[in-house]
């Protein structure tokens, strides 16, 4: 549903009158706003004198049919989410009004509770897909998603202290985007338009780190052809990141306090200090007051990096954040790939909130192109990964006694059963009835083993 104050409006086109007043019953009585068009010219006339928030479509109207309205209304900037009804479009046609942009498409007679269940949906993913736009548009090209209060807490420290020369000190576990925020700061600074290098400290061998951070001059060891730049360098007048400075030697510590007390470093062999303007942000998974403690890291150089700290949360601390972070991965993927953007079904981003993502935001990345290239037209509870699944169940009855569990599994069984009867093993009807997704509901089955043969009996 809006987020916005005013209830959302919704806009009719279909040539029979009963139908548009039934849909427009069952959607006041939801508080939406619904005007009805008995023809393509009175929905043209309202797309322009209207915000519309969705558009239901019939596919079969008088002498133009819906999927040929849609397309001059594209043409003619309006870009409106869409429902398309039809009692009997062909597959083909149901086919193409989704390739060309239709969020859903369900087949008349219908009942109330099924298009409002169907218009929720719509003006669901119409509202995240434009919390993302927002979201985008406010971080440009740093990608940090989300619209959170932990998050934005993250946003707001970033861009104020970009604005000084402050060190930062970046924590939070390995794929929560400490990358993105140091990006930001710099984003950010006045030293935008300067370099901005990264360096994975943990990924550099202890023997060479020196060498890449500070460079070295011809002949300063075997190998050591001509004199070479080092990373500070490279950065001079901009900014450095030194990603898992926790792995730093103690050796490298020492030079890098040097430099930002001073400004000067020496490269490996040789003897002259070469003066650099770099400003050093830092990031860590680690708790370095603990490796302080350890005598593994210097104390004077926490200090100096950890003027300004900055915490990046764990995905699982900001759940609400999954749904846009799950649309950006997915459209990502879809424009790489030139495919068209796949609707996430509801149970979907429901389920993904329930996981408590040990990867953090880099795993839930890898989930969705992986989710995005093995689905259909859109993704469904069934597309979602089986380990994932198998997690989220054992959470889920962790937290319930045995007892408790086969009470409640017995209960849905039977309370199932009864509805497939009830129906004739109808599973799209039944589903209705129920409240929940085709999809969702044959894994329901699958999970409390009822065999088809049960529907009957």
């Amino acid at each position: 549903m809006s987020e916005s104050v005013s209830p959302p409006t919704v806009l009719v086109l279909d040539d029979e009158k009963n139908i548009r007043r039934a849909i427009e019953i069952a959607l006041q009585q939801e508080g939406m706003r619904v005007i009805a068009a008995h023809d393509p010219a009175s929905a043209l006339r309202f797309l322009q004198e209207r915000i519309i928030d969705l558009l239901i479509l019939d596919i079969k109207l008088g002498e133009i049919d819906g999927i040929s309205f849609f397309k001059i209304a594209q043409s003619a900037g309006f870009t409106v989410p869409t429902l398309f009804i039809s009692g009997n479009a062909t597959l083909t046609q149901a086919a193409e009004a989704v390739k060309i942009g239709a969020l859903d498409f369900i087949e008349k007679p219908f009942s109330a509770e099924r298009i409002v269940i169907a218009v929720k949906r719509c003006l669901e993913f119409s509202t995240l897909k434009e919390r993302l736009r927002l979201s985008e548009a406010r971080n440009g090209s740093e990608e940090i998603i989300g619209d959170s209060a932990a998050i934005n807490k993250v946003i707001a420290t970033a861009r104020k202290v970009a604005a000084t020369g402050a060190s930062v000190l970046i924590s939070g576990q390995s794929g929560t985007g400490k990358e993105l925020v140091a990006n930001a700061i710099h984003a950010h600074s006045d030293r935008r338009t300067m370099p901005f290098v990264k360096v994975n400290c943990s990924a550099i061998p202890e023997q060479l780190i020196e060498s890449e951070l500070f460079g070295y001059v011809k002949g300063a060891f075997t190998g050591a052809a001509a004199n070479k730049r080092g990373l500070f360098e490279v950065a001079n007048r901009g900014s450095l990141f030194l990603d898992e400075v926790a792995d730093l030697s103690l050796g490298a510590q020492a030079k890098i306090l040097r430099v930002v007390q001073s400004g000067e470093m020496q490269k490996v062999g040789s003897e002259e200090a070469v003066t650099v303007d770099v400003r050093v942000l830092s990031g860590t998974h680690k708790d370095l007051k603990e490796q302080v403690a350890k005598s593994l890291f210097r104390e004077d150089l926490y200090y100096r990096l950890n003027v300004v700290p900055i915490r990046v949360p764990s995905l699982r601390e900001r759940p609400e954040d999954i749904p846009l972070l799950a649309q950006f991965f997915a459209r990502r993927v879809c424009e790489k790939n030139n495919i068209k953007d796949k609707p996430i079904d509801d149970e979907v981003l429901s389920e993904l909130k329930r996981y408590h993502w040990p990867g953090n935001v880099r795993e839930l990345q890898n989930v969705m192109e992986r989710v995005i290239t093995m689905s259909g037209e859109r993704v469904s509870l069934l597309d979602i990964p089986e380990e994932i699944v198998a997690v989220i169940d054992v959470s889920a009855n962790r937290h319930a006694g045995s007892a408790l569990r086969e009470f409640r599994d017995k209960s849905e069984r039977d309370f199932i059963l009864a509805t497939l009867r009830r129906n004739l093993g109808n599973i799209s009807q039944s589903a209705v009835e129920l409240g929940v997704g085709r999809s969702y509901l044959h894994r329901r089955l699958a999970v409390l083993g009822i065999a088809k043969r049960e529907w009957f009996s």
